[in-house]
């Protein structure tokens, strides 16, 4: 068929039973370079098994057999794509809601205007393109979706599905023709389901979602019940009075993320664990070494008359004291005793007292005692963070001074905070993904409190001081303790 931007050789069926009606149409049309068909009744219209190739069908309301009132639903019927014209010599309004109720392009009626009648045909014809393109584009989208890896659906402004592609057939369990016209909430997980028109109404009152125009993690409901995580992008299509949902399985992501969190647990929990041997290798073994040293050269001083000889041994056991205060202080570095055995709170009075001694900072402490973990893990992980933030505090606030409290929260959670009033930062300029972020070492601090499934968050302003907040859990039965033994 010739393209419809040019009406050349484009198939036209004029069913017109009066003569000069029927040659003034033939006229015009052919002028312009329409090919024409001629019937002059209703059964010699239907003769024909053509349909699809005309354009447009051009026919009289009253014809010898019979009005085209209820002939009308017919023919959209054998030619869906063609567009009907209705002329008439009776103007009856009653007729004309009939005919444009069944979707008729235009209704002339005798004489006709010929200007008007080329102005109502290049109408047509210009819907008519746009229309075919339309379609054209709506065929290539259906296939790119049909063969599409993830699952896509479409959804009206009720929640009702429209469409349900292969992939998501796959991902759900459903057949198209199961779940097209059932609420999308029914692929949503419980919690989600009892809430699920009530976003939709919100969004669409408010045009403000979480969901509309982001990509979220939600669990969605397969046929048989089942739970998974998916990732859901939608979009609002509003020309077209839909949402559309593409939506990705992770599971498999998911259960590596698990994984990796699990290898890094056991990770960090066997390096505290080496840390606690080297520990005690160096309190029980290196230490009693030194001490025997020290006795035998007190013994040798004691024992020789020669000044010079006396005067080694007195530096060799200076220099001996020194590396028992250097083990000594690294033994409680790697695994303060006073952790294990007294708890958070006595460790962070003895944390204060190590700083001030070494670092010349002044930490003042507000401990609620009703807040002492008691799960081991709990304990190492908390107070490794305080510690690495007192670090923090010397090496950047530009102060000597700073604060630590330990409360205990109404929902037997655990809060503890370290807080400056030094030079302060822009926390809207702080990646916290990024290792040693800005230069505070804040990935060692998250990774370790994800350990413990803890939370971590700054409030910092330039040139007011900053706050770090911790909150963890207080019960041990809420984190597990992967070696409660070591």
């Amino acid at each position: 068929m010739t393209s419809m931007r040019n009406p050349q050789g484009l198939p036209v069926l004029l069913v017109e039973p009066d003569s000069d009606s029927r040659a003034q149409l033939t006229q015009i049309l052919e002028s312009d370079g329409y090919h024409i068909d001629i019937a002059e009744t209703q059964a010699q219209m239907l003769d024909r098994n053509n349909w699809s190739d005309y354009f447009l069908i051009v026919l009289e309301h009253d014809l010898p057999d019979g009005r085209i009132d209820e002939l009308l639903p017919k023919l959209k019927q054998l030619a869906p794509h063609t567009e009907l014209l209705v002329i008439t010599s009776q103007h009856r309004l009653e007729n004309m809601i009939i005919a444009f109720r069944n979707g008729i392009a235009d209704y002339f009626v005798k004489p006709i205007d010929a200007d008007l009648f080329r102005a109502s045909l290049k109408r047509i014809l210009q819907n008519k393109t746009v229309s075919s393109k339309l379609r054209q584009i709506q065929a290539q989208l259906k296939a790119i979706v049909e063969a599409a890896i993830e699952a896509v659906i479409t959804i009206d402004r009720r929640g009702i599905i429209q469409s349900f592609n292969p992939a998501a057939e796959k991902m759900f369990g459903y057949t198209a023709s199961e779940i097209i016209n059932q609420n999308v909430s029914l692929l949503t997980s419980l919690p989600t389901r009892a809430h699920h028109d009530e976003y939709i109404a919100r969004y669409l009152e408010t045009g403000i979602s979480e969901i509309v125009g982001a990509r979220r993690e939600l669990k969605a409901c397969r046929c048989d019940g089942s739970t998974f995580p998916i990732e859901l992008s939608v979009t609002d299509i509003p020309q077209f009075g839909i949402f559309a949902g593409i939506i990705a399985d992770i599971s498999e992501r998911k259960q590596a993320e698990q994984k990796q969190k699990e290898l890094s647990r056991a990770i960090a929990v066997a390096g505290q664990q080496e840390r606690r041997n080297l520990a005690n290798i160096l309190h029980d073994h290196l230490q009693q070494v030194l001490v025997g040293v020290r006795i035998h050269l007190d013994i040798a001083k004691n024992d020789t008359a020669n000044q010079d000889v006396k005067q080694t041994l007195i530096r060799a056991d200076e220099l001996l004291n020194q590396g028992l205060e250097i083990t000594r202080s690294l033994t409680a570095e790697l695994n303060p005793v006073v952790l294990h055995e007294e708890g958070l709170a006595t460790a962070l009075e003895w944390l204060a007292h190590n700083m001030k001694e070494r670092y010349k900072l002044s930490v003042t402490l507000d401990l609620d005692h009703r807040a002492n973990p008691q799960n081991e893990t709990t304990k190492i992980v908390l107070f490794e963070c305080i510690r690495e933030l007192l670090f923090n505090v010397v090496k950047h606030s530009q102060m000597k001074e700073a604060h630590v409290s330990m409360t205990h929260l109404p929902n037997h959670d655990i809060e503890l905070t370290v807080s400056d009033k030094g030079i302060g930062f822009d926390t809207r300029q702080l990646d916290h993904r990024l290792p040693d972020a800005n230069g505070i070492g804040l990935s060692n601090i998250e990774f370790r409190l994800s350990l413990i499934k803890g939370k971590f968050w700054l409030d910092s302003h330039q040139g007011e001081g900053t706050t770090a907040h911790i909150i963890a859990y207080l019960n041990s039965d809420k984190v597990s303790d992967p070696n409660p033994d070591a």
